[in-house]
């Protein structure tokens, strides 16, 4: 019995060790909230614009993130958009050095009139500032229609 016991001890001692492990403990001790899924991060919709034209909004979480070079937006085929992309914010990050992220409340204007069959294809890694960032994450966003009575 004490051997196993001896052992449980040491396999936790040698998990708090691990740098992935200790992150997530810290995360525990420091009571900061789960990672939210990409839905509740971003909130991506499709809407249309003043021109009549549709763009993609954003509602970005505080704590999260999008790269603004790596976001991706496409038609269903997979033929890319030409969209106005804000210009962001300037971050260093750890993993790609300098780079521009995009934050808060966010329209992209697309090259495209409004349309009900239309779909918008969105990818795009998601982040959490200081904690993680997920390969990329792709999203079908269509407008919705008018509505029925």
């Amino acid at each position: 019995m004490a051997k196993a016991v001896g052992r449980a001890l040491a396999l936790l001692a040698g998990c708090l060790l691990l740098p992935a492990a200790h992150a997530d403990l810290a995360g525990l001790l420091d009571d900061q909230p789960a990672v939210l899924s990409p839905q509740q991060a971003f909130a991506p919709q499709l809407a249309v614009g003043t021109d009549g034209r549709l763009q993609v909004q954003f509602h970005i979480a505080p704590g999260h993130y999008l790269y603004r070079d790596r976001l991706l937006l496409t038609d269903a085929t997979g033929t890319p958009l030409r969209a106005q992309l804000p210009p962001g914010e300037a971050y260093d990050d750890p993993e790609f050095g300098a780079v521009a992220v995009l934050r808060g409340v966010q329209h992209i204007p697309l090259d495209l009139p409004a349309s009900t069959d239309t779909i918008v294809r969105l990818r795009s890694p998601r982040c959490a500032q200081g904690r993680l960032c997920s390969a990329p994450v792709q999203v079908d966003l269509q407008q919705p229609g008018p509505n029925l009575p």
